[in-house]
């Protein structure tokens, strides 16, 4: 009688454990997902940039990811995207991304911020005389 509930409860364990799609919601899956998607825009240069998806919400088939954007030639320069993500066929696909601070974002609106430049010196007028 042990041996029989033993194997009940080893295949109810083994049956809840399975996702519907296979697999369990990843935050790496999530950041793939992203960078195809970035990979895909004409605007935006993938190579310069390093993308860190900092911070994943899941919801079933639907997520949501705080990803940061850091360029490689002036790593202090980063920017932050919020992306809305759903699962089709196994892949984490993007829906629609925002910008948590109203900057633009790296494939629409405005650039990356730019260091501020040198405040030039203040103009002293000249007689005309």
């Amino acid at each position: 009688m042990r041996v029989l509930l033993c194997c009940v409860l080893g295949i109810a364990v083994l049956a809840g454990g399975c996702s519907k799609s296979g697999k369990v919601p990843s935050k790496a899956a999530v950041q793939e997902g992203i960078e195809r998607y970035l990979r895909k825009q004409s605007n935006v240069l993938l190579d310069n940039m390093t993308v860190e998806v900092k911070n994943v919400q899941f919801d079933g088939d639907r997520a949501n990811a705080d990803v940061s954007f850091r360029s490689k030639q002036s790593p202090d320069l980063v920017m932050g995207r919020r992306y809305a993500l759903h699962r089709v066929n196994g892949e984490w696909q993007v829906e629609s991304s925002t910008s948590p601070d109203g900057m633009g974002g790296p494939h629409g609106g405005a650039a990356m911020p730019q260091p501020a430049a040198p405040a030039a010196a203040p103009v002293t007028p000249e007689p005309s005389h």
